[in-house]
Parts: C-alpha cells; sequence; structure tokens
C-alpha cells in the first residue's frame, strides 16, 4: 500500500517533464508513449521487488527512460537493416494523377522537407508534429514545453519562411 501511494506522487511529480523529455528524443508521439509506459513499468516493479530503496526516484526514471530509448533506437535500426529500402523514385501521389503532376508534388514535397530542414530544432519538431502526425497545438506545446502562443508563432514563422523561399525559387525559376 505504502509503495503504490509512493508511486502515484511520483508519477505525478515527474510525468510531465518524462513524457515531454521522451517526445522530443522520439519525435513521435505514439513510439515516445510506449516508451513512457514501459519506463514506469521498470519503476513500479523495482519499487515492489523490495530491492535497495531508490534515492532519487526522478533520477532513477530518468536513467531508465535513456536505456529504453537505446534499446528502442537498436530495435528500430535492426529493423531497418531488415527492411527493404523504397525505391527512389516512389511517391505518394495517386497512381492515377498525371505524371506531370505526380512529379511536380514530389518536387515541390523533397523542397519544403530541405527547406524545413534549415529551420530550428524546436521550429521543425512543431512542424513535423502538426502536420506529418496531426497533433493539436496545445499536444506540442506539452511535448517541446512551451506555450500555445510559441507554437502557433513557430508554426506561423516557418509556414512564412517557407512559402517565401518557395515563392522566391518560383519567381528565379521564371526569370531563368
Amino acid at each position: 500500500m505504502e509503495q503504490n501511494k509512493r508511486f502515484d506522487r511520483i508519477y505525478s511529480e515527474t510525468r510531465d517533464d518524462l513524457l515531454r523529455y521522451l517526445m522530443l528524443r522520439t519525435n513521435a508521439a505514439p513510439e515516445a508513449e510506449d516508451l513512457f509506459q514501459e519506463v514506469y513499468r521498470l519503476f513500479y516493479a523495482r519499487l515492489t521487488r523490495g530491492a535497495l530503496p531508490i534515492l532519487d526516484p526522478r533520477r532513477y526514471l530518468f536513467s531508465t527512460a535513456k536505456k529504453v530509448l537505446a534499446s528502442y533506437y537498436r530495435s528500430t535500426a535492426k529493423r531497418r537493416e531488415a527492411e527493404q529500402p523504397m525505391p527512389e523514385d516512389f511517391d505518394a501521389v495517386s497512381d492515377d494523377a498525371p505524371i506531370d503532376e505526380q512529379l511536380l508534388i514530389k518536387e515541390r514535397t523533397d523542397e519544403i522537407w530541405r527547406l524545413l530542414k534549415r529551420e530550428p530544432e524546436l521550429n521543425q519538431r512543431a512542424f513535423l508534429l502538426y502536420y506529418g502526425y496531426d497533433r493539436s497545438q496545445k499536444e506540442i506545446a506539452e511535448a517541446l514545453g512551451v506555450s500555445e502562443q510559441a507554437v502557433r508563432q513557430r508554426l506561423y514563422r516557418t509556414r512564412e519562411r517557407i512559402r517565401a523561399m518557395l515563392e522566391h525559387r518560383e519567381q528565379e525559376r521564371r526569370q531563368a
């Protein structure tokens, strides 16, 4: 009973920071949530085992999170090696679309991706979580540890910079 109360107290004190940490390290909410549950499962198992007491639960949780992340990335790397690589000409555009439209969309997507890689890391993460994983601005704010207003500003500024660069490149192409 005492262990359950201690676990609940520690969980409520550390959950937000630990989830944020895992979100920033994985860039994917579903994986971060799975890893989050695994860290607390291991922590609870250690508490109930009656082994040596955990003097600094926060440090123990983050140390465990690092180990769980390392295991996750090792298994991800092994899985990637085993998978067949995608063909270079793979396109997410419907095969029913005319070939010139398919090429334009793929070219534009590649160009946006290159421009996004130039952005600061938090802008990239906010942009990917919002457009790639359909996360709400509130969820992104919690994951990144910033306010919702900061997320809105990052998204707006990133979109505007990308839009401006695309328009600039389009003008250069027309002039050439």
